[in-house]
C-alpha cells in the first residue's frame, strides 16, 4: 500500500539510507533522511540513527518483496546505463 505521495532525488549524496528492522524480525524498513553533502554510498551505522519528522520510509514485512525491489534497480540501473531492450520511455511523470 502505497501512503502520501513523494519524490526522491537520488544522485547527490545527500540522502543517507538506513535499513533498521523490527527486534521481533517482523518488519523491516529503509529510512531516507536528507544529510547534507556525503559521499554517494557513505555508511553510517545504524546505532548512529536518529529519529526525524521529515523521515520517508519504505517499509516490508516479506523478504521476498525487497528482493523484487532490488532487482527492479538493477534492471533500472542497467536502462540508465544505455540496456534500452525493454525500457519505457514517453513518461507521463515529470521529474
Amino acid at each position: 500500500m502505497i501512503k502520501g505521495k513523494s519524490k526522491v532525488e537520488f544522485g547527490t549524496g545527500d540522502i543517507l539510507i538506513t535499513p533498521l528492522v523490527k527486534e521481533d524480525l517482523t518488519k523491516g524498513c529503509l529510512v531516507l533522511q536528507n544529510k547534507g553533502n556525503r559521499v554517494i554510498g557513505e555508511y553510517s551505522p545504524a546505532k548512529d540513527f536518529e529519529k526525524s519528522e521529515s523521515d520517508t520510509l519504505i517499509t516490508f514485512t516479506k523478504t521476498e518483496s525487497i528482493d523484487v525491489l532490488i532487482e527492479r534497480l538493477e534492471k533500472l540501473k542497467l536502462m540508465m546505463n544505455g540496456d534500452v531492450e525493454e525500457c519505457r520511455t514517453g513518461f507521463e511523470y515529470e521529474f
